[in-house]
């Protein structure tokens, strides 16, 4: 009897072992169909740099498991002087910087997309601009993770705060997609001079239950980016824009996010054609944007 009970314990203890290697599994199955799809170098539109000049520069730092990151860094000033060249003086603007912003890009792409975007921002919103890839994207080392994004996002913020002489909770945070879990995170807990979340999501969990609502899935992520638990401890000014047709994620959760976000706070809802996910901004939502910049300052 007793040899019987010992091998039923042990075959008890064999399931539970590997029911818990199967879950853990499952959440990193999850995490990588939720989060992340890394084009790396070579991948990308890395030619784009070179009809930028000197306009900026690749720069790179290290995160807290010494991987090296790799970003660009757009001087507002440049920026100024090398769209002159190509446009009559009088329609660009000769003013002072009037800040410095932190980009944080969503999924399924690297900074190498986002040259143009990079340089409308620094213009149009007098911002010295840092976009950068996460651990796994683009030129950056290792492998992307739910926790180790916030860690890179950080790591970008430092860097941009000592590069321009500011403190760290001086940077303008903007976060696009699975970019806005991070600007907010950094928002939440850090404090920030502005947040701006553009086209994101409630929290994996919510998304998880969206594309597999057979599977438990808030038990099975390791981390779940709960953006709308952390964006009621936002204490900066929030800007948040969702397009209605948006079919990566829904209007609704980017509504919850303006909902459960303090005052003063804006939300705005791009015009038909520029209300997609990842869409390009239209002359009204750049203006959206120049006036929130210019009345946190």
């Amino acid at each position: 009897m007793k040899k019987k009970k010992g091998r039923r314990m042990f075959y008890f203890l064999l399931g539970m072992l590997l029911l818990i290697y199967f879950i853990g599994c499952q959440a990193d199955f999850l995490t990588e169909k939720l989060a992340f799809h890394p084009p790396k170098y070579p991948k990308g539109h890395w030619e784009s740099w070179n009809e930028t000049g000197d306009v900026s520069k690749e720069v790179s730092f290290r995160n807290t498991k010494n991987q090296v990151l790799v970003g660009r860094y757009f001087e507002y000033q440049k920026v100024q002087n090398f769209l002159s060249d190509s446009v009559a003086d009088s329609d660009i603007p000769n003013n002072e910087t009037q800040g410095s912003l932190l980009y944080c890009h969503g999924n399924a792409e690297n900074i190498s997309y986002l040259v143009d975007l990079a340089m409308q921002l620094s213009s149009d919103l007098r911002c010295n601009v840092l976009i950068f890839d996460y651990a796994g994207y683009g030129k950056s080392e290792g492998k992307p993770t739910t926790k180790g994004i916030l860690d890179d996002g950080r790591a970008a913020r430092n860097w941009l705060a000592a590069h321009d002489g500011i403190s760290r909770e001086q940077v303008i945070v903007y976060g696009q997609s699975l970019g806005g879990s991070v600007a907010v995170d950094i928002a939440a807990k850090d404090g920030s001079q502005g947040l701006i979340v553009e086209s994101s999501f409630t929290s994996l969990g919510d998304m998880g239950r969206k594309m597999f609502p057979f599977l438990p899935v808030n038990y099975l992520l390791h981390e779940r980016l709960a953006s709308v638990e952390k964006i009621g401890k936002v204490t900066c000014p929030v800007f948040i824009s969702h397009g209605k047709p948006d079919r990566v994620v829904p209007f609704s959760q980017g509504r919850r996010l303006f909902d459960n976000a303090q005052e003063p706070k804006t939300f705005y809802i791009p015009p038909s054609g520029y209300d997609y996910h990842s869409a390009p901004h239209c002359e009204e939502h750049r203006k959206k944007l120049k006036e929130f910049i210019n009345s946190i300052q």
